[in-house]
């Protein structure tokens, strides 16, 4: 692709703070990160430019922005960003293994809880933190409104489709059918998750999975 002059850009929001990440390793043009994703402030981000490359102008503004957007710098947000960074890089190794702890825990017990349930990826290989689960015979969308009823959020699939009613394209890619995506929900463990909050976490998951393998059960008979 180089040798055609096709430029490489890598999304990194999820990976930026919680694994190393190093662009010249990566062989990238540019790179994007959110602040939110380790436990900076929303609404602030970074992109890495190769340094002999430009981006062209969406909008123009001042030079206080390299012409590229007009407004006062975020310098606050900017601040944050980097102590947020600085502090989840330090950490990394070991939020990682706690993190992870934390997954190998909740897959045990989600075992143990539901016959038949999937978790989807490699096991060794995957972001610090985050599990993906399939249900045997259960919506994942039905799950996650239960889930929220009790105070626990997770994910049908990424932010960037939420509101869509379409199975994860990256899931259908795994190989799973599109009733097995859509009967899958993202589990997401952050720096002050502990191991009391998997086990009401399997709990509940637990519960409501039940509620609606009963309600189906119940449904089938009349």
């Amino acid at each position: 692709m180089r040798e055609r002059g096709v430029l490489f850009h890598t999304d990194a929001v999820q990976a930026v703070g919680h694994i190393p990440v190093n662009v010249t390793d990566l062989q990238v043009d540019f790179l994007t990160a959110s602040a939110h994703k380790f436990s900076g402030a929303k609404g602030t981000g970074f992109v890495y430019i190769k340094s002999d490359l430009a981006l062209p102008n969406m909008i123009y503004g001042g030079k206080q922005e390299h012409d590229k957007r007009a407004g006062t710098e975020n310098i606050a947000g900017i601040v944050a960003l980097g102590a947020a960074l600085e502090e989840s890089v330090a950490i990394m190794t070991d939020e990682g293994k706690k993190k992870n702890a934390l997954v190998g825990t909740t897959m045990a017990e989600l075992q143990i809880g539901i016959p038949g349930i999937m978790f989807n990826g490699e096991t060794a290989e995957r972001l610090p933190g985050i599990l993906s689960v399939t249900f045997p015979d259960a919506s994942g969308e039905a799950m996650m409104h239960l889930l929220d009823l009790k105070g626990i959020c997770v994910s049908t699939g990424s932010a960037c489709y939420s509101g869509k009613d379409e199975p994860s394209h990256v899931l259908l890619s795994l190989g799973l059918t599109e009733q097995q995506a859509k009967s899958s929900i993202r589990i997401s463990y952050g720096r002050y998750n502990t191991k009391e909050d998997v086990i009401k976490i399997v709990s509940v998951i637990c519960e409501a999975y039940g509620k609606i393998v009963a309600t189906k059960l119940a449904g089938r008979n009349l």
